[in-house]
């Protein structure tokens, strides 16, 4: 079997409209779309990208993201998106691990990487790699490689360097596949692009699923409560998926009473549940509001609640079509209420480079999420706690070693110790507890944590001690320190 993704897409959907890019303000059809990324692929091959090579792009939300995916599909090449929240060392730090072909420039701000990090990498726009015309590259003739490399998102870990997920052609579609058949996507959908495309909602929750079923995604540069709502209202939206945080804002704007929203058929959360005060504010509107589950390394949609759902408050329902779960205790055995296992074809092919990490993560042919959940008689599932020492911030991991790590590299911090603490708008915010080595103020820590870490890890809360309380085992007792703070 051959495939060429764009080019099925484009015969099947034609005219359609795929993409709508608000900044550029232009719009996309399918074919103009494959037309683009069969150029785009052109220009690959003619810089010397080939099957198997990894592309760094370094770019906000932009359509012409989305060209060169597919262009780098046909050539047989990862597109690498980072997080251009980062500080600079982090950002130095995993374009230097990617060792791409090239480096693509697109839109956006972001720190400067440091020349010895670039040495030896090709660098180009994205906008020359796909604009219009050029030589479009021949359709792939040899058999498709369903494991091939197509995307490369970075998520974290709980020894708090993030790693690369390898997500292959096969867990791309997989999930796509599961997610047009479990939320019923139409050719007549639409949804606006709220996630970063660095993240995989970016690309799996919606995206990807939506060009599938001949839906389209309009991009926003960023997130703007305002201009979504008048968005959804003006260009007819039918689906709005996002983290809590994004719809705690939505919510709580007096836009979001006087909007019509009569277009959403309805609104999905992921990374995290968002509050009843959320749910009910859509629920009242007459949008049924759904939560989810899912994480890089199998798919986003993984879990989903539909219609049937909304009697049981706090669901985030059943198994896509296509995912293996279990519930285990720490000896293994199946539990109703134990850490998620999940195994099937939405499963990513390891981290980058990083064989050590993949078989930790690994458990047989399941991937271990880290997360307890509780599963009804009726197969409905509810998410109980994390196993790893990690929290959710607006839909983004923190994780509690790379923050710990970065505290003490202060020269007047001689420990530290950070736990996630709710809060109403971001989910979770950090907590951290710092002993001191000499003097030092809140304000100098902030500032100098926010040279090292991106924003949104940077602690919320301090806690001066006189010692880190510690386990028998000589660990730090991260359960004393919750309970410290209260529920």
């Amino acid at each position: 079997m051959r495939l060429d993704l764009s080019a099925r897409l484009a015969a099947r959907h034609g005219s359609r409209v795929a993409l709508t890019d608000v900044a550029r303000d232009a719009t996309l059809t399918f074919a103009e779309l494959e037309e683009r990324a069969a150029g785009a692929a052109g220009r690959l091959r003619e810089r010397g990208v080939r099957r198997g090579d990894r592309l760094s792009v370094l770019s906000g939300p932009d359509m012409n993201v989305v060209i060169l995916f597919f262009g780098a599909l046909k050539v047989g090449a990862a597109l690498v998106p980072h997080n251009l929240r980062l500080a600079a060392p982090e950002l130095a730090d995993e374009v230097g691990r990617v060792h791409s072909a090239m480096i693509v420039r697109g839109r956006g701000t972001f720190p400067e990487i440091p020349t010895t990090v670039l040495a030896g990498h090709r660098r180009v726009s994205l906008d020359e790699l796909t604009q219009p015309g050029g030589t479009p590259s021949k359709r792939p003739e040899e058999p498709t490689d369903w494991e091939i490399p197509a995307l490369v998102l970075f998520t974290g870990g709980s020894t708090g360097r993030p790693k690369g997920a390898v997500l292959s052609l096969r867990a791309v579609l997989s999930n796509a596949l599961t997610t047009v058949e479990g939320w019923k996507l139409q050719g007549d959908d639409s949804t606006i692009l709220v996630f970063p495309m660095f993240h995989t909602g970016g690309w799996n929750v919606l995206l990807l699923p939506l060009l599938i079923s001949g839906g389209r995604s309009i991009i926003l540069e960023r997130f703007e409560p305002v201009e979504i709502l008048r968005r959804i209202d003006a260009e007819k939206v039918t689906i709005l998926g996002g983290v809590p945080s994004m719809f705690i804002d939505l919510v709580g704007r007096p836009e979001f009473a006087r909007a019509s929203l009569a277009s959403l058929r309805f609104a999905k959360s992921g990374g995290g549940n968002s509050p009843p005060a959320v749910v009910n504010a859509f629920r009242e509107r007459g949008i049924p509001f759904y939560q989810g589950y899912g994480l890089t390394e199998a798919g986003p949609n993984l879990l989903y609640s539909t219609t049937e759902d909304l009697s049981r408050p706090g669901t985030i329902g059943r198994p896509n079509l296509l995912a293996d779960m279990k519930l285990v205790d720490e000896q293994g055995h199946d539990r109703d209420v134990g850490e998620l296992l999940v195994s099937g074809p939405v499963l990513f092919s390891g981290y980058l480079d990083d064989p050590a990490a993949t078989a930790t993560a690994m458990s047989g042919e399941y991937v271990r999420t880290g997360d307890v959940l509780r599963r009804d008689v009726d197969g409905f599932y509810y998410f109980v706690g994390r196993t790893k020492l990690m929290f959710k911030s607006g839909g983004e991991n923190v994780y509690i070693a790379e923050v710990e790590e970065a505290l003490e590299s202060h020269p007047a911090v001689a420990e530290a110790a950070v736990i996630g603490i709710p809060d109403a708008r971001w989910g979770e915010v950090g907590c951290a507890f710092v002993r001191r080595a000499t003097p030092v103020g809140e304000e100098e820590v902030v500032t100098f944590l926010r040279a090292h870490l991106a924003h949104f890890k940077v602690p919320r809360r301090f806690v001066w001690r006189d010692e880190i309380p510690r386990t028998p085992a000589g660990k730090k007792d991260y359960p004393r320190l919750r309970r410290e703070v209260g529920p």
